[in-house]
């Protein structure tokens, strides 16, 4: 069995999407408002967006979904509205912005303002909750900044180096404010890589280039001081996210430990040829396997 493919009326009117890199646009179907997200050629990133959705049901963390949608000759993934009608979706940068005068608001990438220090301060305000609509996986997840550390485990897993400072935020809807589901997962698994990459990668001899020296180096967008010169690196921006809430970075540990491997291969089984070879497909699970076990070093017995 493979991934449905929703196939998308080319009639339908479409509004343009303007934040991102990505060509974007809106589109309302039968059952709602959804974004049409086109994959750059060349690369993963429709599959790693499918595969990165999974990932996150399996963590127990709220996201945006993905499917593989088709609109005339564009391949792309389509994703229904995350905010309710009425909502409005706050980035981080404009939350950020509203408290720190300064803040670089209308820049994405290399922002050094983006750190932990601030995402912190801000996600552990009484003010921002938690979605309404979603369970934590324990009574001790209480602060937007525990759920937010969830994705940062996520990022740290699937070695997501795109949560910059518009790649999250709030919804305010109805008097309340809380923290967005998880979105855009796009820029990881090693997406972006070639087969040949990959294959050299899991074969050579060469530890430099070796797919165990390879995951060390994702980069999240998120730095630990202003003065950093680059920002922290996926594992190592949830161990020093996870020492200001350890009791919930535990929590989010012990989800990571109960995922079953066969699960996660039955998911890339999923995946077409055509979106995926089984080089990509085997680069990407041995790059969760590992990362997985640097995780889990942090857990205590």
């Amino acid at each position: 069995m493979t991934f449905p493919v929703r196939v998308i009326d080319t009639s339908l009117p479409e509004l343009l999407e303007q934040l991102g890199t990505k060509k974007k646009s809106w589109v309302r179907l039968e059952s709602g408002r959804y974004l049409f997200k086109i994959g750059r050629p060349g690369t993963g990133e429709n599959w790693a967006e499918v595969i990165a959705a999974r990932l996150a049901s399996m963590l127990g963390i709220p996201h945006a979904d993905y499917e593989f949608a088709v609109r005339g000759d564009e391949k792309g993934v389509l994703s229904p509205l995350i905010v309710p009608e009425g909502g409005r979706l706050i980035a981080g940068n404009e939350l950020l912005a509203k408290i720190h005068p300064e803040y670089p608001v209308h820049e994405v990438r290399q922002v050094s303002d983006h750190t932990l220090g601030r995402i912190h301060g801000l996600l552990t305000h009484r003010d921002i909750g938690l979605p309404p609509d979603w369970k934590p996986p324990a009574d001790s997840i209480t602060t937007a900044y525990d759920l937010f550390l969830g994705y940062l485990l996520l990022d740290a897993w699937i070695a997501n180096q795109d949560r910059h400072h518009e790649n999250w935020g709030v919804i305010h809807y109805q008097q309340r404010i809380y923290l967005s589901p998880s979105f855009d997962h796009a820029a990881s698994m090693g997406q972006n890589e070639t087969d040949s990459n990959r294959e050299a990668r899991l074969t050579t001899r060469d530890r430099g280039r070796h797919i165990s020296t390879y995951v060390n180096r994702a980069r999240s967008a998120i730095y630990e001081r202003q003065d950093s010169a680059k920002p922290l690196k996926t594992v190592e921006l949830f161990e020093k996210a996870a020492s200001r809430s350890p009791t919930a970075a535990q929590i989010w540990l012990r989800q990571l430990e109960r995922v079953d491997a066969q699960d996660i291969a039955a998911l890339f089984e999923q995946l077409q040829e055509s979106e995926a070879s089984q080089i990509a497909k085997t680069f990407a699970m041995r790059l969760l396997e590992l990362n997985r076990e640097r995780l889990l070093k942090s857990l205590t017995p």
